[in-house]
């Protein structure tokens, strides 16, 4: 089986991706321009190969949150040829190629190729039962069995919450993390209502419209823009509206979706398959 062969195995068994939410700006002539006309715009699909070369026979597969540096001098030692990353790893969002990477950049791109690594991106949204099961892997980690509605996957999921706090809802999802590093803004001892997370976060003004839905006062996301999400958060508050926002790092949002994604895999073809959380070595801040 080449990487393309599985690739399709891949997008038959996670279905269709789900529609892209763009939150209130679509993409301008600026993000065609950084695109430079050979990649879709900031906002569009991902999945795809990013490095190497597709039509390589598989014999072995690594599957991490983010393709790190670590994570790929692993893969070598484990002798797997295809490296399937959920969250960017070359640098921006798109994973785009650098005309003339800095240091660290031109030397992981120099170990893709000299360890002949084929490199997969695997993060868009999918509709299918397994790639449903992908998108709500860290909800299920902390207990929430089913979202609200026919809700756009690609624009956030939603969750009415049983009787919890912010705090008692954090140590859960610290449970189910890699990470001990968290960030509430907003109080820990509010009671919890409906819960939002993101997973699509990457766009101006995305997710303030999640935020301000009646039913939902505590959204999870990996990262924001600051000066968009934060500052309405806090204006929320000020005006006496109970709403937080917790966030747990773009790499950490998809440990859970990495570790699921290597169990489905594994009947899917007859070579290793192997999860590798993304760092490893990192230290949490106290």
């Amino acid at each position: 089986m080449t990487g393309h062969d599985l690739f399709a195995a891949i997008q038959a068994k996670l279905g269709p991706e789900a529609a892209r939410h763009r939150g209130i700006d679509a993409p301008a002539r600026r993000d065609t321009a950084i695109a430079g006309g050979s990649y879709r715009s900031p906002g569009t699909l991902v999945d795809g190969f990013r490095a190497g070369d597709g039509d390589t026979e598989v014999r072995g597969i690594v599957v991490a949150a983010r393709a790190s540096t670590a994570v790929l001098k692993r893969a070598k030692e484990l002798g797997a040829n295809l490296v399937i990353s959920r969250q960017a790893f070359l640098g921006d969002s798109q994973d785009r190629p650098v005309g003339k990477p800095e240091p660290a950049l031109a030397e992981k791109l120099a170990l893709i190729e000299s360890a002949g690594l084929m490199m997969l991106r695997l993060q868009d949204p999918r509709t299918g039962p397994a790639g449903r099961a992908l998108v709500e892997a860290l909800p299920r980690a902390i207990g929430l069995s089913r979202p609200l509605g026919a809700v756009n996957l690609a624009s956030g999921l939603v969750y009415r919450a049983s009787p919890t706090t912010a705090l008692a809802l954090i140590r859960k999802v610290k449970l189910a993390l890699p990470t001990q590093t968290v960030r509430l803004v907003g109080d820990p001892g509010m009671a919890v209502r409906g819960i939002a997370f993101a997973t699509e976060t990457s766009r101006p003004n995305a997710l303030n419209p999640l935020l301000s839905r009646p039913d939902i006062n505590l959204l999870v996301a990996g990262e924001i823009h600051e000066t968009e999400t934060t500052a309405y958060v806090l204006d929320c508050i000020a005006l006496g509206q109970p709403k937080a926002l917790l966030l747990v790092g773009p790499i950490e949002l998809e440990e859970p979706a990495a570790r699921m994604l290597t169990e489905l895999l594994m009947p899917t073809t007859n070579v290793p398959v192997t999860y590798l959380p993304s760092s490893p070595a990192l230290l949490d801040v106290v």
